[in-house]
């Protein structure tokens, strides 16, 4: 495992018990025609006023673009973080290099942003020197359900001033959860383990957790009583037995007798999803990562869930929506070499990018 990798999952384990449902500010305050200027407190605890709808967006969280692209803010965005590069057009904006959090502040500062949207990767000197500089910088929470998403993109929608994208957002996104939800509701939910490398896995209190429950899955790492971020020992693996391995492109199967003998392994299931879908929580992704896992997990339930377009529920700045990704059940490796280090380092830059906490007092 390379050193990014091993140093990004380590800080996951550290700051792992800080991590969960951090709830953003409420649009509330009786502001739903969208007005300006809007106050709201970030989630390192200062309150930030937005005077006028900004028009020079950059972002630093490749789940805040995304975010932005579905409210229908996309065209104000005016640079990104590399890891943002699936979404469209982000190849005409400027990248701003956010590896490991380490941020070029004066290639921020040069982009003349009304409002930059920063993740917990970034850390707080950062936020100052950019402060410092007359820049508004709003740190965002790290969402750990749909609903967490759904917070997060109405309060995304009020300070850029997209309120109803915001809201059409979110009932494009419960609608197509709630037909996943449903159609896999009277199924059996077998045993399910997320991989993240190195002997990593997802417990309670995470977005990949929550994603697993929507598609009609057990999580054996929160059923041993794991939260966050966490390591699994082989014991538990062997004992737990999952019937699932869940896991991103170039995240290897530990080469170890304890999953080998899984269910799972024997039975060749394994269910591979893009990382930007299953380790962004933001509305695209948590409906195609849900779909993708119960048409593997549960093909002839999840058949039944209706794929809902923006445009049945209305959504003027609805993007186009490819079929879900396709399910895929990949013959299962116990090498090390499945699939080149590039996409474990794609996954663990992206989970970094979106779930990572910085000295433990700022969350994503």
């Amino acid at each position: 495992m390379s050193r990014p990798l091993a140093a990004s999952l380590a800080l996951l384990v550290v700051v792992a018990p800080l991590l969960g449902a951090v709830a953003p500010a409420a649009a509330g305050h009786g502001d739903t025609a969208c007005e300006f200027p809007v106050t709201r407190t970030d989630a390192t605890g200062t309150e930030l006023t937005v005077s006028a709808p900004p028009e020079r967006i950059v972002t630093l969280s490749p789940s805040a673009a995304q975010t932005l692209w579905e409210v229908g803010a996309r065209d104000r965005v005016v640079a990104t973080t590399e890891f943002a590069s699936y979404l469209d057009g982000t190849d005409a904006l400027e990248t701003i290099p956010a590896a490991e959090g380490q941020v070029d502040v004066e290639r921020v500062v040069g982009q003349r942003p009304d409002l930059v949207l920063a993740p917990g990767t970034v850390s707080n000197e950062t936020v100052e020197t950019l402060r410092n500089a007359g820049i508004t910088v709003f740190a965002l929470g790290t969402p750990a359900t749909v609903e967490g998403v759904a917070e997060t993109t109405t309060l995304t929608g009020r300070l850029v001033g997209e309120c109803e994208g915001a809201s059409e957002t979110n009932a494009w996104m419960r609608a197509n959860v709630d037909a996943v939800r449903t159609a896999v509701a009277n199924e059996p939910r077998p045993r399910a383990l997320s991989l993240l490398g190195g002997g990593f896995t997802v417990g309670s209190g995470t977005f990949v957790h929550d994603v697993m429950r929507t598609a009609g899955l057990s999580n054996v790492a929160a059923d041993a009583g794991l939260t966050g971020y966490r390591r699994i020992s082989p014991e538990v693996v062997r004992e737990r037995d999952p019937e699932w391995l869940l896991r991103t492109p170039g995240v290897s199967v530990p080469d170890e007798p304890a999953y080998r003998e899984t269910t799972a392994v024997r039975a060749n299931q394994t269910v591979t999803v893009d990382a930007n879908w299953l380790n962004q929580p933001a509305p695209r992704s948590i409906v195609r990562a849900a779909r993708t896992v119960a048409l593997a997990v549960h093909p002839d339930a999840a058949a039944d869930a209706a794929y809902v377009p923006r445009d049945a529920v209305g959504a003027s700045t609805a993007t186009a929506e490819p079929t879900a990704e396709p399910a895929t059940t990949k013959p299962t490796s116990t090498t090390a070499a499945d699939a080149p280090g590039f996409g474990v380092l794609v996954a663990a830059a992206s989970l970094a990018a979106t779930l990572l906490a910085v000295r433990g007092r700022r969350r994503l």
